[in-house]
């Protein structure tokens, strides 16, 4: 026969088997909180920082270097390089990136492209400075 004690005790079980489910929905949203920054390096030197989180529409920039140019799309809130006049074109083909850690790079021409998360909670991420 299952006693009062019984119930709660079963309750008290069930709310606490629902804490870490808690707790990692309420440090989630918390993450969403933080931005993205695109920074764009040109021979190892920042070229430009755009924060893609506050970023909306379309704009397009072209780096111009010695060894050729890249031209650069920020569309909301992703960012990608969309034409060069490198020989492989494997800056073109990686597409537009938008989450903290990914990059895309033209070794030709020396361009990287980072995305960096301005949320400094999450040790995986790699802070914008």
């Amino acid at each position: 026969m299952i006693k009062k004690w019984d119930i709660i005790l079963i309750v008290a079980l069930l709310v606490l088997s629902w804490l870490p489910e808690g707790i990692a929905f309420v440090t989630g949203a918390n993450l969403l909180q933080g931005g993205t920054v695109a920074v764009v390096q040109v021979h190892g030197k920042v070229y430009k920082e755009i924060p893609l989180s506050e970023h909306h529409g379309t704009d397009t920039f072209t780096i111009h270097t010695d060894e050729g140019y890249n031209k650069v799309v920020v569309q909301d809130q992703t960012i990608g390089i969309v034409e060069a006049d490198c020989p492989d074109k494997i800056c073109v083909q990686e597409g537009f990136i938008s989450n903290p850690g990914e990059t895309t790079v033209c070794l030709p021409h020396k361009v990287m492209i980072e995305i960096r998360s301005t949320a400094t909670e999450e040790p995986d991420i790699i802070p914008a400075h």
